[in-house]
């Protein structure tokens, strides 16, 4: 366990930050976030935000701009979005058509625009295109995606988080949540993201190259895992998501063995 950053600032030359659950929970940046930033800027570390979010990097600016998080902190954002709005525009998923069984938050309609493809109802989808989960839950969409399965559809997701905190301190669910359902179906999902290593690779092409990068997050799923599957170091974050399943450092390393992970490091918040 370390107290803050101060205790490995000099390991590392790259800082790859989750944003919910470390920088905020979709309100306000956490003060101590802030500092921390303030801190890396200081010493000149390359700071790039690596978010499982469906929304691109451009929507993310706004919103950390929103939060108190200011544009010079940070060198640049990369979300699972992206990732997934470079394979659609790469050709990758050209095979699957143009027709979406959409799944969105609040009526986005954007990324239809950015992967060239149009909304239509089940029965006529070519594909599945898991974006949003605006219906609550997962039991919502079950009858959507019995009529994808029986069709024999492919789920593209954009975010792959089963769950996000809430500014509240709630816990909501992700479409990640959607497509694992489907994958426990027997459905085949395309997952975009944290912990697929090429996303690692777009990171690193994007903050021109690192000598030794360390990763920090909530989710032992998505960024422990995602880091340990890249070869790089990581910075648990232990007041996010898995908060009520830990008490001390045994309840940590169970969790680990559960996840089949391992974080170098751990800390209660992202902080100096």
């Amino acid at each position: 366990m370390i107290a803050g950053l101060k205790d490995i600032i000099d390991k590392f030359d790259t800082f790859i930050l989750d944003q919910w659950g470390v920088l905020h929970n979709g309100g306000e940046a956490f003060p101590e976030a802030i500092n921390a930033l303030n801190l890396l800027k200081k010493h000149g570390k390359k700071v790039v935000i690596l978010s499982n979010s469906g929304k691109n990097s451009v929507f993310s600016y706004d919103r950390l701009t929103e939060s108190g998080i200011s544009r010079d902190l940070y060198l640049d954002v990369l979300t699972s979005g992206d990732h997934m709005r470079d394979n659609f525009n790469s050709g990758k998923f050209k095979a699957l058509g143009q027709q979406a069984l959409h799944f969105q938050w609040e009526e986005d309609d954007t990324v239809l625009e950015d992967c060239g493809v149009q909304s239509v109802k089940a029965e006529q989808a070519s594909f599945v295109l898991c974006c949003g989960v605006d219906r609550g839950n997962v039991e919502a969409y079950m009858d959507d995606l019995t009529i994808a399965y029986r069709k024999k559809l492919e789920l593209v997701v954009s975010n792959p988080d089963l769950v996000a905190m809430t500014p509240e301190g709630n816990l909501k669910t992700c479409p990640g949540a959607i497509a694992m359902a489907y994958q426990k179906m027997g459905g085949k999902v395309h997952w975009h993201g944290k912990p697929q290593k090429r996303i690692y690779d777009m990171c690193k092409t994007l903050v021109g190259g690192w000598d030794n990068a360390v990763a920090v997050g909530d989710s032992l799923e998505h960024d422990i895992a995602g880091a340990n599957g890249a070869g790089i170091s990581s910075l648990f974050i232990t007041s996010g998501i898995h908060a009520d399943k830990i008490s001390g450092q045994d309840s940590i390393e169970k969790l680990a063995r559960q996840y089949k992970v391992s974080p170098d490091f751990y800390i209660d918040w992202f902080k100096q």
